[in-house]
């Protein structure tokens, strides 16, 4: 007898089991915006990055037959097994009504140990849920003449990485007349975003021109890899003249390391005096807020003066 009802269960329940799992397919699933690099030449990518692919679109295209509301999901697939990370996450289903699509974000990270010159492939799939929310990887596609693919990839190679050390600054900073602290910004940069965190030293030099109160120094702590820490030169532009130039030379090194490990960058940053920019007061904003004051207080008065007389 428990056999018997065991089978009964079974039966009924089996059909709507295997329906779960077979989506319909009443929308047009297709990749509406693409991998950027979609073309043939592999994107650039360096060791322990972590680069973003942005704005995919998959979007639900009505075709003739395939112009319904449907439910879709998309899933991703390394062929050198680098780390994806999707965002919304993959195997998620959204409902897209017809010619709409959703953004889609995805995050892969280049390995430390990747060799230069390898090129990985990623690759996206676009699915249809089934009825019950279930992702299906079955590569269906109602309309598959359409010209459209339910299937995307772009192409990477791993190049050098960045130095470990480099420093990044304007090649031109302009002061106005008369400032006492002006900031001149520095980038300390740990270039190689597999490099373990440094500590870096740095003095900076002048010419002399604007001020005498050079060389200033100091150092940076535990900046890690494919990072900047910025630090700033203070000058004082209060005994400048327009038009005065000077030049700042900033030296970097990794403290702690014998000469024959050495390692150390160097910039130049050339200073210029300008007169202060004018701050102009009576600006068309300004005039028009002024404006409205005026006539909304005179509204006022002459309500309160009409109360009066009454």
């Amino acid at each position: 007898m428990k056999k018997l009802t065991l089978l009964a269960l079974v039966a009924i329940l089996l059909p709507s089991v295997l329906a779960a799992g077979t989506p319909t397919l009443e929308g047009n699933p297709l990749w509406y915006w693409w991998f950027s690099d979609r073309q043939l030449i592999p994107q650039p990518v360096v060791r322990g990055e972590q680069f973003l692919v942005y704005h995919l679109g998959p979007a639900n295209l009505a075709t003739a037959g395939c112009d319904q509301a449907d439910t879709f999901c998309v899933w991703f697939e390394d062929m050198l097994g680098w780390t994806l990370t999707a965002s919304p996450p993959e195997d998620e289903c959204h409902i897209l009504n017809p010619n709409t699509l959703w953004w889609q974000d995805l995050t892969v990270g280049v390995p430390c140990d990747a060799p230069i010159g390898i090129i990985d492939t990623v690759i996206g799939h676009m699915e249809y849920c089934d009825d019950a929310a279930v992702c299906q990887h079955l590569g269906l596609d109602c309309d598959p003449a359409d010209g459209g693919s339910i299937i995307d990839w772009g192409s990477y190679i791993v190049v050098p990485s960045p130095p470990a050390l480099l420093i990044l600054q304007d090649s031109l900073y302009l002061v106005e007349l008369g400032a006492t602290e002006a900031y001149i910004p520095f980038s300390i940069c740990n270039g190689d975003p597999c490099a373990q965190d440094t500590d870096y030293d740095y003095v900076i030099s002048s010419t002399g021109h604007i001020d005498t109160s050079f060389p200033q120094g100091g150092g940076v702590v535990d900046v890690p890899g494919g990072e900047c820490e910025q630090i700033y030169a203070i000058i004082n532009a209060g005994s400048a003249e327009v038009c005065d130039l000077d030049t700042l030379t900033i030296i970097v090194w990794v403290p702690g390391l014998p000469d024959t490990e050495a390692v150390y960058d160097t910039c130049v940053q050339l200073v210029h005096v300008i007169d202060p920019i004018p701050v102009p007061l009576f600006t068309t904003p300004v005039v028009t807020i002024l404006v409205l004051s005026m006539i909304l207080a005179a509204a006022v008065l002459m309500r309160r003066r009409a109360a009066n007389r009454a």
